[in-house]
């Protein structure tokens, strides 16, 4: 790039745009003064140059403008470029690059896009998932990759109810009532819009709606930036407020705080022995016959709310209001102190009523649930959150061996009082899942108040944990595997009706599959197999040959079989011929088997087909997977059992047959399912970039800004991290290198932020430090929290800062 003027050439040296940090080269024939102009119009480098000179690049993105000027201040020439940043972390090792990497993945694959969107009122409204709850708790991540958030809380707003209840979620439906109609109609709890082709529903149980539309419009704000928006919206969130704390659905006059049914922590599920109360529906509620109780999550929530909602109705100028709001917000969090702090944790519900008992088979007093670590990163006292932290790690120490983490939903979890099918099955989903939202505030908690190597330990092992799934992050993990039941097997031999070897002469680890036998068997998915020897080692079974017979004469619970086939959506049928003449035909179709030439797992969700092998020959991709049939006459000798093809051309190969004296059993996977995926990585990012990265928004846009990288906690020599919000384009860069040998912590930091702080980790053998910035001595503090120690300065200097910390021991 080049543009002459008067006869003077200025040139820069590299195309296309630049990056926070990089460094350019700028050429020049003729002498001058070179200033370099930000996005903002803020000059943040004036040198003198003669030939060439090489410069950081920092300040707001944008387009940049280099000016070359004479000695009386005239622009000799000039030249504009454009810098851009994405949200990154390139460490030495790759660790948090890489994790970085499989949480966005993770946000993004629940749904394969970004966000999703629905049309309201002749205006399209963007948001990450459609519920209100999940859209505000993906945003802590999304925000640093998308960048339209303002139509996911407007979508709310403009369609807020007459009273100030906020909606749930919205829905697209066909013009009919649906099923949701007679459940919630009774409450004004459902709408109808677009002429019936949308449907806002609120679940009449849930009572944090309110606190997080509030909180939704406060981090968007945040990340936008734009004022004039959010105070558009306050009195939206006013009146938000006053239905959560005056309608008699939403609030305890009691005990002057949020109550709701009994649910498990935030979610919509009662307790069947509460939902007989209302007619049998677990998500409703009536004022006559609910036991209500107050869910500590529901306050502490409102109470941050009503600091976030103090702080924008502050900078609206609305100042007695904002003092009203924030008062109430104290209030709140004082009554929800006194009432469920039990010194060591927030005690899940406390009935309105002392009268109300419930049998579930739990001390509901010692359940720690997963609000407890929302509430970590909310507007409490450093001892409770300490003792918050100090609870997880005991739960660590005490869950059950086969847990993935000490991240649960609740625990212990309920053992009974809940209803099959209803996402609340014991060490399942709400009900002593473990889920990544914990990991992630907790992580988050940790890292800002002194458990850096805590902090750091969890987000090592949810990275472990998503590299078992795929590398993606589920949202909700199985809290504990169950005790495989005890069986006995009998594995069958195909003798003389193997006719074929399996398609393509797969190998398995460049073995055949009979290999790695143990007494002539090959397990898998811990059924024992008896593969046949040879050349033929498989039945195939063909329109040519479609009904083959295997002689059994044996009783059995269930049959299993290693089998593969071509696609169809019918493979075949299984008939159990019984010593008493009766048959059972069972019919094979695509949830009982794959394809052998590509791995297709059966969709179904029950336990009855898994996938068993697969080659590793790119070449011959063979893949077997294993069905199980429940007999349903296990008292009956069974003769024979009879494999009939289809009248085509597909195939279908049985590798071997095993019956059981138990019935079908396989052993679940790890993931448990019922909350959005983008919810749990969101909490994670949000841990990662504010918490061990360290950069956290302290104005809005990042136009102030606390830059604290806690990289000491970790084994990371050198990471270059870039922070960004695209609805605003605030960011913050810098590179981090560490040479603890020679006692030394390197930073060069930038960003659109003039007024930065800084709070540096040490490593955990020094305990003071002297810093210059750009060689020049810095006046600086030491804090400590726990056994952490942080240097802090701050500047207000903008442009690129470069900090050498000269770390002591004393």
């Amino acid at each position: 790039m080049n543009l002459s003027s008067a006869g003077q050439i200025l040139t820069r040296s590299e195309p296309g745009a630049a990056e926070p940090l990089q460094i350019l080269t700028v050429y020049t024939d003729q002498p001058g003064q070179l200033s370099v102009i930000d996005g903002n119009g803020q000059t943040y480098l004036e040198m003198p140059i003669r030939d060439s000179l090489q410069f950081t690049v920092g300040g707001a993105l944008g387009n940049q403008l280099l000016l070359l000027l004479d000695s009386k201040g005239r622009i000799l020439a000039q030249l504009a470029f454009e810098m851009e940043a994405r949200t990154q972390i390139n460490d030495s090792s790759e660790r948090y690059h890489d994790l970085l990497n499989t949480l966005y993945h993770s946000m993004m694959g629940w749904k394969g896009q970004e966000a999703e969107m629905v049309r309201f009122q002749d205006r399209h409204y963007h948001f990450f998932v459609r519920w209100l709850r999940d859209h505000v708790h993906t945003l802590k991540g999304m925000k640093y990759f998308y960048p339209e958030l303002k139509s996911g809380i407007d979508l709310y707003a403009d369609s807020q109810r007459e009273d100030g209840m906020i909606w749930d979620n919205v829905n697209e439906r066909f013009q009919e009532k649906t099923w949701w109609d007679r459940r919630f109609r009774y409450g004004g709890f459902i709408r109808d819009a677009e002429n019936g082709r949308l449907e806002f529903r609120r679940i009449p149980v849930e009572n944090d709606v309110e606190y997080l539309f509030i909180e939704g419009l406060y981090y968007t704000w945040k990340a936008t930036g734009d004022d004039q928006w959010m105070a558009s919206n306050l009195d939206n969130a006013l009146l938000a407020l006053q239905y959560a704390t005056t309608d008699p659905y939403r609030w305890s006059e009691k005990y002057q705080l949020l109550k709701r049914g009994f649910t498990i922590d935030t979610w919509d599920f009662q307790t069947t022995e509460d939902a007989a109360r209302v007619g049998g529906d677990v998500m409703v509620v009536k004022l006559d016959t609910t036991r209500f109780g107050i869910m500590y999550g529901d306050n502490t929530g409102m109470a941050a709310s009503c600091t976030y909602l103090s702080e924008m109705l502050a900078h609206a100028g609305q100042t007695e209001e904002a003092e009203r709001v924030d008062q109430l917000g104290h209030n709140l969090q004082a009554r929800i102190d006194s009432l469920a702090w039990n010194g060591q944790f927030y005690t899940h519900h406390i009935p309105e009523y002392s009268d109300v008992h419930r049998d579930l088979g739990v001390d509901q007093s010692q359940q720690v649930s997963l609000s407890n670590a929302y509430t970590l990163n909310r507007q409490i006292s450093r001892d409770k959150k300490r003792a918050i932290i100090e609870t997880y790690q005991r739960i660590r120490e005490e869950m059950p061996a086969s847990s993935p983490g000490e991240w649960y939903t609740i625990y212990p979890p309920f053992e009974r009082g809940f209803g099959v099918g209803d996402h609340s099955e014991k060490w399942e989903y709400m009900n002593g899942g473990v889920t990544s939202i914990v990991a992630g505030e907790l992580a988050h908690g940790a890292l800002q108040n002194g458990q850096e190597a805590y902090g750091v330990d969890i987000l090592n092992r949810i990275q472990a944990l998503a590299q078992k799934t795929d590398d993606y992050l589920h949202c909700a993990y199985r809290g504990a595997m169950p005790e495989p039941p005890v069986r006995n097997f009998q594995p069958l031999s195909l003798g003389a009706l193997v006719n074929i070897s399996h398609p393509g002469g797969a190998l398995y680890n460049d073995q055949p599959i009979t290999a790695n036998r143990e007494n002539g068997q090959r397990a898998f998915n811990g059924i024992p197999f008896l593969i046949s020897e040879g050349a033929e080692n498989a039945l195939r079974i063909t329109e040519a040959n479609r009904v083959q017979t295997l002689e059994v004469n044996q009783k059995a619970q269930s049959i299993y079989l290693l089998h593969t086939g071509s696609s169809g959506r019918y493979t075949g049928e299984i008939k159990l011929l019984y010593s008493d003449g009766t048959t059972f035909t069972d019919y094979l179709d695509r949830e009982k088997i794959g394809n052998w030439w590509f791995e297709a797992i059966p969709r179904k969700k029950g336990p009855i087909c898994r996938k068993a092998w697969r080659s590793n020959d790119e070449h011959h991709f063979v893949a077997y997977y294993n069905y199980g049939l429940n007999n349903p006459h296990p008292e009956k000798t069974i003769d024979a059992i009879q494999f009939t093809g289809t009248e085509d051309e597909r195939e279908w190969i049985i590798k071997a047959v095993t019956l059981s004296d138990h019935s079908v059993y396989f052993a679940p996977g790890i993931v448990s399912r019922g909350i959005p995926d983008n919810w749990g990585a969101a909490a994670v990012v949000y841990a990662l970039l504010e918490g061990l990265a360290g950069v956290k928004d302290q104005g809005v846009g990042m136009d102030s800004v606390e830059i604290a990288p806690r990289w000491a906690a970790t084994d990371e020599q050198k990471v270059e991290t870039v922070v960004h919000l695209p609805s605003s384009d605030g960011y913050v860069a810098y590179q981090y290198e560490m040479d603890q040998p020679g006692r030394l912590i390197t930073l060069k930091a930038t960003g659109n932020a003039v007024h930065r702080s800084y709070r540096i980790l040490l490593p955990e053998t020094y305990s003071s430090a002297e810093v210059t910035r750009n060689g020049q001595p810095l006046q600086v503090n030491m804090q400590r929290y726990g056994q952490s120690r942080y240097v802090t300065f701050r500047t207000a200097k903008g442009g690129v800062e470069q900090f050498r910390i000269e770390l002591s021991a004393n």
